[in-house]
């Protein structure tokens, strides 16, 4: 590797550069390390550089800050004052310097509010946005150190170039976008972006500089704002006018950058910034298109919707405008936009094409299991109802409870109407209606309806006829009591011909609703049922309550039944198929649903999209399965099973802001439902969102305090706000509600213990539980147990009895813990046991496993002081699947080689998403005692850095922990804070 001083001695800047090195902090060496007076060439009109000049001092090459950072040369100048390259003699690498003006220095409220964005602004860890390293003081000189951009900031482009093409602005905008939308989401506003906050790489890469800066000087009644950022020409105009920001500020300021790329024009111009200023709080800015007529006219709508003068008016989010250039870019499909059509075509006839072209390609994309589908149904706003128990009169006991399933499958083909689940119904009706009472008759159901947010019920009836039978049913205004339409009939010549007369009847209650699916759509759907048996659709009927009422064992005989009467009928097998998933027996949910798969012929469409999608659920292969839930509430917009499985989709995706999104439109069609409010919950909690976690949790408590699952997202929620107690009392609640509730419980409140490192209080409620679980069958949760169990005995020294619990686990349930096992026998030197559980987890399909299992090969390297191997083991593990833990012990790794700007983003980004810490298996099972280690390491990093920031962290670390802890990491932490 060739030296540092070769480097320097050919760097063109330094025009012969043979000055000997300076140590500004001691004064020592000759000349002077300030140059005052002398304009740098490339900093900004002279006039301002000569203000600038008047209270800054310039560093010279050569000088040395620190006794570590050595100056380079000077890259500009601003009202902050200068930035260097320099290179840092601790890490061996180049970095930029900012010097802070000794006259802003010295301004102590404005270094303490200024200190404070950057520890905000630290918390952005993204690859288009500068990172920046630490806040430092040598010799009374303040400054800044951050990453070095080899690279041009679009000032100098605009410079060199007059304008950019379209493409390569777009390119530019989409990644400057990418990184203030992390910034946003941080909480952080810009506030001073111009082309020279813009970098882009000799790679490509855009990088955004100077966040918060802005933030900070505008503060405190500074009279200075104009000349400290010097950048009125791209203020918004709330800006301008002294009004409350929000990120909508930046949008603006982003239209202005986007405006001069392509046009190579500012687009206020006038005599002066004031008075261009003036013009954008009053005006409209030309239109691009207008400037140049060759500006597709796409790119010029983009632009005039980020330069409204009223925010309300821009687009809404960073986000939002992200997607807009992404159309631009071809990067999906345009919902904005329409061409000019050729002339003498109709915008009709151009429908009636499209839409023929769409069949034929649907047609032949969808092969076999086409039949039964259908063409885009027509917006409608989204129906639930709640289908009352069907009376019969027929003295036949086969229809009881039989005939609402099917009619509920039925009614769901159309896209619009979401059948209320008839057993959270009957729960509802039990717990919180009328205590005792299961019959859900018209009068029950509307009680419900109207407590849970449906807005309809349909109550219907069986009766002999002659020979034969009539079915009847109705729509009632679950409100009012108002029928809705007039009562539907059907006739059945015969029993066998029941199921089929439902067909018909569910047709016209959907044109009741409705419905507007052409007639031969209709005729095809009457014929789609599930199951050709009348007693197989009771069982199944009976089996779904049951499962709803909480008696799995029972429930499961029953779907066995349904499943022995009609040896085809699929939706008995995704059933069983869904309790077992529910039940965390992945293994037995595969299974079944790879049975039921093999009758997808007698399914709905709505059935197949969500067994497919279950069984990838199961399978633990989210990608598929959001592919198949997307393409389900794509179809059927109301499907609320489907929008809570597509969150999940992308809960184990680690895209949580889909998730909650999609969490979110579930909960728009039932406000009222408990599990859909916990999702949310679970969802804010892994988005680090805690106050929207707390809120919702608190929501599904409200409507059904015996939800247990609840419990575990508001304790997730007060821990992260430090409300120890809180959560503890929390967790004690959830115990006393269930046996599913204490087995929960016991998980959570050692977690608890855990994570304020107290083992021996783990111990006993770990032990109690463990019987409890074993006695109940529920052999996933025990060896869950016996791992937590283990982590509490290593963290007191008891590796023996560790070893002995992780074997327990193992035995009980190995593929429930292959991971958190894996990890613990690495931890404990147990190589042999590590690799072996890392190879079942390496032979998954799904990448959250094999991700692991590189992670494991990674925790041994580290173990046997073997870093660099470790890091690329981490780094693989990444590539797979970018997990917290995984970032994490990369992190460890890194500090371990020595390598610790690299293992500062790494811990930055862990405590920015410190949510993702509740669950690192993505297995809904409490780990949050993992994330206070985070600051331990952090410390060890920021000495490594020789940062005074080190004691801090310690300190941080410290403050989760009992005073009496019992943890090496803890005693460790508290020898080094001084």
């Amino acid at each position: 590797m060739e030296s540092h001083d070769r480097r320097r001695h050919e760097d063109p800047t330094l025009g012969g550069g043979g000055s000997a090195i300076k140590d500004a902090s001691s004064g020592t060496g000759t000349p002077s390390p300030f140059v005052t007076g002398g304009i740098p060439a490339g900093g900004g009109s002279a006039v301002a550089a000569r203000a600038a000049l008047n209270s800054s001092a310039i560093l010279e090459p050569g000088t040395l800050l620190g006794g570590r950072y050595e100056i380079i040369a000077m890259l500009g100048l601003g009202g902050m004052g200068a930035v260097y390259k320099a290179y840092d003699r601790d890490i061996e690498r180049e970095i930029a310097l900012k010097v802070i003006r000794p006259d802003l220095a010295s301004n102590p409220e404005l270094l303490q509010r200024f200190k404070q964005e950057l520890l905000l602004a630290r918390q952005i860890a993204h690859k288009n946005v500068v990172r920046i390293f630490d806040v430092r003081e040598s010799g009374g000189i303040k400054f800044i150190t951050m990453e070095y951009i080899d690279g041009r900031d679009l000032r100098s482009l605009l410079a060199q170039h007059g304008k950019l093409p379209a493409a390569e602005a777009l390119d530019i905008i989409h990644q400057a976008c990418a990184g203030l939308a992390a910034a946003h989401e941080e909480g952080v506003i810009h506030r001073d972006l111009k082309p020279g906050n813009i970098m882009r790489d000799k790679n490509g890469r855009v990088v955004v500089m100077d966040f918060g800066l802005a933030r900070t000087l505008e503060g405190g009644g500074m009279t200075q704002t104009g000349a400290m950022l010097g950048t009125m020409e791209y203020m918004s105009p709330e800006q301008a006018k002294a009004e409350t920001l929000d990120e909508r500020s930046d949008l603006f300021t982003i239209g202005l950058i986007l405006y001069e790329l392509i046009t190579g024009r500012i687009p206020y111009a006038a005599e002066s910034a004031i008075a261009s200023l003036l013009k954008r709080t009053q005006e409209r800015a030309v239109s691009m298109s207008d400037v140049d007529a060759s500006i597709p006219r796409s790119i010029s709508t983009v632009v005039a919707k980020c330069l409204e003068t009223d925010p309300k008016n821009r687009y809404q989010s960073i986000n939002e405008l992200l997607a807009a250039i992404e159309e631009l870019q071809g990067k999906r499909p345009s919902s904005v936009f329409a061409k000019p059509l050729p002339g003498g075509v109709s915008r009709r006839s151009v429908v009636m094409i499209s839409t023929a072209v769409a069949v034929i390609v649907a047609t032949i994309a969808a092969g076999v299991w086409f039949i039964g589908s259908r063409l885009a149904p027509t917006a409608h706003k989204p129906v639930t109802v709640l289908l009352a128990d069907f009376g019969n009169t027929t003295g036949d006991s086969v229809f009881d409870g039989t005939l609402e399933s099917s009619f509920g499958l039925a009614i769901e083909a159309a896209p619009f109407v979401n059948a209320y689940n008839r057993g959270q119904a009957r729960k509802v009706l039990v717990d919180q209606v009328k205590k005792g009472t299961t019959t859900l008759d018209e009068a029950n159901a509307r009680l419900v309806a109207e407590r849970e947010g449906v807005s309809v019920v349909i109550s219907g009836s069986i009766a002999k006829s002659g020979s034969g039978y009539q079915l009847t049913c109705k729509a009632i205004d679950a409100l009012t009591g108002k029928v809705m339409g007039s009562e539907s009939k059907s006739e059945a010549e015969n029993k066998g011909a029941v199921l089929n007369s439902l067909g018909t009847l569910a047709t016209e209650m959907r044109d009741t609703l409705g419905d507007t699916t052409p007639e031969s759509t209709k005729l095809a759907q009457r014929e789609t049922f599930t199951s050709a048996s009348l007693e197989a659709a009771h069982a199944y009927s009976v089996a779904q309550d049951l499962r709803y009422a909480g008696k799995n064992d029972e429930a499961i005989k029953v779907f066995l039944n349904a499943i022995e009467l009609d040896p085809k009928f699929g939706s008995a097998y995704s059933g069983l198929a869904a309790m077992y998933a529910n039940q965390g027996r992945r293994e037995d949910a595969i299974t079944y649903y790879k049975m039921a798969m093999e009758h997808v012929d007698r399914m709905t469409d709505r059935e197949k999209f969500r067994t497919r999608g279950g069984y990838y659920l199961a399978s633990m292969n989210p990608q598929k399965a959001v592919e198949e839930f997307s393409t389900l509430v794509d179809q059927y917009p109301a499907d609320t099973m489907g929008h809570s499985s597509l969150a999940y989709g992308y809960y184990l995706q680690h895209d949580i802001k889909r998730a909650i999104d999609e969490a979110r439109k579930a909960l728009a069609i039932y406000p009222k439902n408990v599990p859909y409010h916990n999702n949310v919950a679970l969802y804010a909690n892994y988005a680090g969102d805690f106050a929207t976690a707390e809120k919702e949790a608190r929501a599904a408590l409200e409507l059904n305090p015996s939800f247990a699952k609840a419990y575990l997202s508001l304790g997730f929620a007060q821990i992260a706000s430090a409300n120890y107690q809180e959560a503890a009392q929390t967790y004690q609640k959830l115990a006393g509600i269930s046996g599913l509730g204490a087995s929960l419980a016991a998980t959570a409140q050692a977690d608890l213990a855990l994570y304020r490192s107290s083992p021996g209080a783990a111990l006993p409620v770990l032990q109690k539980a463990m019987a409890d679980d074993i006695a109940q069958n529920n052999a996933a949760s025990a060896a869950h147990k016996y791992v937590m169990l283990a982590e509490a005995q290593l963290m007191l020294g008891k590796t023996s009895d560790a070893l002995g619990s992780l074997d327990k686990a193992i035995a009980l349930k190995r593929d429930a813990v292959l991971f958190p096992a894996a990890r613990l026998y690495a931890q404990a030197g147990q190589d042999a046991k590590a690799a072996g559980l890392a190879a079942e987890l390496s032979k998954k399909i799904e990448p959250v496993p094999r991700a692991f299992a590189k992670v494991i090969a990674g925790d041994v390297a580290l173990r046997h002081n073997q870093p660099n191997d470790a890091i690329r083991d981490y780094q693989e593990a990444q590539e797979i699947s970018d997990t917290w833990i995984g970032r994490f012990d990369l992190a460890r790794a890194y500090i371990a080689a020595g390598a610790y700007t690299e293992a500062d983003t790494e811990l930055s980004s862990c405590i920015k998403r410190r949510g993702e810490a509740t669950d690192v298996y993505v297995d809904v099972v409490p780990t949050f005692r993992y994330f206070p280690a985070t600051y331990y390491y952090l410390g060890r990093n920021l000495e490594g850095l020789k940062s005074s920031g080190a004691s801090d962290a310690y300190k941080t670390f410290l403050a989760f922990k009992v005073t009496e802890a019992e943890d090496p990491m803890v005693a460790d932490a508290s020898r080094r804070v001084h």
